[in-house]
């Protein structure tokens, strides 16, 4: 039997992925059910390069029965030429939090126009299995940079609440796109 783990130790982004996939019937299982928890410094220097780092270090660490899913996601500001990319967390060279990235983006946006605050989440889904090569697929949400963030707050996710789009999820659109390689591992 093939498992499909997901390359994470944030639970919130765990449960997130999970709902993602179940509708297609794939189960997905974390690290932790194997007793691997590894912290891996995201040093590439793209979206792609992180997602396929952390997918296949976990990869190396698993059964061999066991597809790896990686991902890495960046926001593009379009007034800020792409900024913070994906440098989310480290924008300023240091890991800030939450409410600090929430902040510096307030003032870096400041007395830009509502027409000129487009941005975007792009999320790069790395899938991983060992004798197979390792493929990305990303995909893109499009929305507006807010003028002022909502007051709710969900934890390790500071643009959650200054983002404002028509789609849910910004790891949706990855997902899907991934399902048609990750089916014919499964097969």
């Amino acid at each position: 039997m093939i498992n499909i783990v997901y390359a994470t130790t944030n639970p919130a982004k765990f449960a997130e992925v999970s709902k993602l996939f179940a509708p297609h019937r794939i189960i997905l299982h974390s690290p932790q059910e194997y007793g691997i928890q590894i912290d891996i410094e995201e040093t590439g220097n793209t979206l792609e390069a992180n997602a396929t780092l952390k997918a296949e270090t976990y990869r190396d660490q698993l059964p061999d029965n066991c597809i790896v899913l990686g991902d890495d996601t960046g926001v593009e500001i379009d007034a800020l030429h792409g900024e913070p990319g994906i440098k989310v967390r480290r924008w300023k060279g240091y890991s800030m939090t939450d409410e600090e990235i929430i902040s510096y983006t307030l003032e870096r946006l400041h007395g830009v126009s509502s027409a000129q605050r487009g941005a975007q989440f792009r999320t790069v889904i790395a899938v991983s299995y060992k004798h197979h090569p390792t493929r990305t697929f990303s995909g893109i949400y499009r929305g507006v940079i807010r003028t002022q963030p909502l007051v709710t707050r969900e934890a390790g996710f500071p643009f959650r609440s200054l983002f404002r789009g028509s789609h849910p999820t910004h790891r949706e659109n990855a997902a899907k796109s991934a399902l048609p390689y990750l089916s014919t591992l499964m097969n």
